[in-house]
């Protein structure tokens, strides 16, 4: 991985082709790049790229037949080819690419990393500060080492601020994001059991997260600190430049207090009255959002706009305005049951504190509840532990229907005879076996594609 941009000038190899040579070519063609081979055709600058199930490094000479312009690959059959630009890595390239185009943009960096909640809070700060800004932000989830240097390339001089969304399953993958750009401001939604199974421990993935904390420290900017957070508040102890925001925390810089978490977040906001140990409330807020555990994605999201120069009532109308979607803390009426559908990812720090609040669902209309879980991905040796972990919490709750998806929660729940091997499976049994229930909570790991269940509601009637 390039670090250095002063670094960037050259790949060692049979045939080195310099940063600014592609640079220029990148440009040449209108700072419009391929992927995809099938895609690809006259004029086109390509990207050799692979993955799990592909390398595109092997269709060079068909990617050339189609009359690109430029073609970027590691292909050293190719090394010669007028129109190939040979280096010695191609996804180092094009990381390395996305970084120089980066370093010549007068763009202001926004990083947004942490356990949960980052594509939240992402859309969350560019709402509040599309209110003031030309502002472009990650594209649904694409946070990984391919996604971050696509963001990085579709940013153009017209764009005032870039909120980059920042994502990591194996150690050092943090650190590598971080040095594709120069950030101006950071903040870290959380600490959490995510991906364990490449980390191993929760302390392993604090010691991943805080890489974004070092590299503002280096660039000179700015962190926004969740005060609540164990983790990062001890994390955050040598910045030198920082605000922090909570939900707890008598001494964060802006505090955010929970009227009510479900089916919509209703809070109040608070700022320290200057001479005295007090602080002010302004205003009672609405959110589209579910959930007490939102509310930390809010304050980041106005923390940062109040920092730019947008008022902390324009901020929190912005945050509120937010319509979740993509199976992201959703609720869904239908027929005859409020859905809180929260299907795109999970682990034992996020289904806790969904849980939490949705158990919490009061009022004379309710009759039953119902929870259908799906599993949780990427624990390791802790994922039955894990899955165990919840279960014990849950069946401790009263006036819950629980079905449960999927081999790790199978392995968990003993005895326990609503366990399914698939949502699929769950949907065919509902179909002779409806839930009668007010309420349904349907939460799982994205392959779990627990949203398949929210069918099941929807045909009642």
């Amino acid at each position: 991985m390039v670090t250095n941009l002063s670094g960037l000038a050259t790949f060692e190899g049979m045939n080195p082709m310099s940063i600014d040579r592609i640079y220029g070519h990148f440009v040449s063609c209108g700072m419009e790049y391929c992927t995809d081979s099938r895609k690809a055709g006259p004029g086109d600058f390509f990207v050799c790229l692979r993955g799990e199930r592909f390398d595109a490094n092997l269709l060079v000479q068909e990617v050339l037949d189609k009359d690109v312009a430029f073609l970027l690959t590691d292909n050293e059959e190719f090394q010669s080819h007028d129109r190939v630009l040979w280096v010695e890595d191609s996804l180092e390239a094009f990381q390395a690419l996305a970084a120089y185009h980066a370093s010549t943009l007068s763009t202001r960096f926004i990083a947004v990393g942490g356990s949960n909640g980052k594509t939240s809070t992402k859309e969350l700060i560019h709402l509040v500060l599309a209110e003031k800004f030309k502002v472009y932000a990650t594209p649904g989830n694409f946070n990984n080492h391919v996604g971050v240097p696509m963001t990085l390339l579709a940013l153009r001089e017209e764009h005032e601020i870039a909120v980059v969304e920042l994502g990591t399953n194996h150690p050092g993958e943090m650190e590598e994001l971080c040095q594709l750009f120069r950030p101006h401001y950071g903040v870290i939604t959380n600490i959490g059991k995510e991906h364990l199974e490449g980390f191993g421990t929760e302390e392993a993935v604090a010691r991943e997260e805080s890489e974004l904390y070092l590299r503002l420290q280096e660039c000179g900017g700015k962190a926004f600190v969740n005060a609540d957070d164990a983790w990062l508040s001890n994390m955050s102890k040598r910045l030198e430049s920082k605000f922090s925001y909570g939900i707890q925390s008598e001494t964060a810089d802006l505090h955010g207090r929970v009227l009510s978490a479900m089916p919509h977040l209703n809070f109040e906001l608070g700022l320290p009255v200057v001479g005295s140990t007090t602080r002010a409330w302004h205003g009672t807020f609405q959110a589209q959002l579910g959930g007490s555990y939102n509310l930390y994605n809010v304050l980041a999201a106005i923390a940062i706009g109040m920092e730019l120069g947008i008022s902390l009532d324009q901020a929190a109308a912005a945050c509120c305005s937010y319509v979740p979607s993509n199976n992201r803390s959703q609720w869904v009426q239908t027929p005859k049951t409020q859905v809180y559908l929260d299907a795109y990812n999970a682990n034992p720090s996020s289904m806790l504190a969904a849980l939490s609040d949705f158990v919490r669902l009061e009022g004379p209309e309710i009759n039953r509840k119902a929870v259908l879980l799906g599993d949780m991905f990427e624990l390791g040796e802790n994922e039955v532990a894990e899955h165990k972990a919840i279960l014990d919490w849950l069946f401790q709750q009263p006036g819950l229907d629980v079905y449960l998806c999927g081999p790790r929660f199978k392995a968990a729940a003993g005895s326990f005879p609503m366990v399914f091997d698939s949502a699929e499976a769950l949907l065919a049994w509902l179909d002779t076996h409806p839930i009668e229930a007010s309420y349904a909570f349907i939460k799982g790991s994205r392959g779990m594609k627990m949203e398949k269940a929210l069918e099941h509601f929807q045909g009642l009637s």
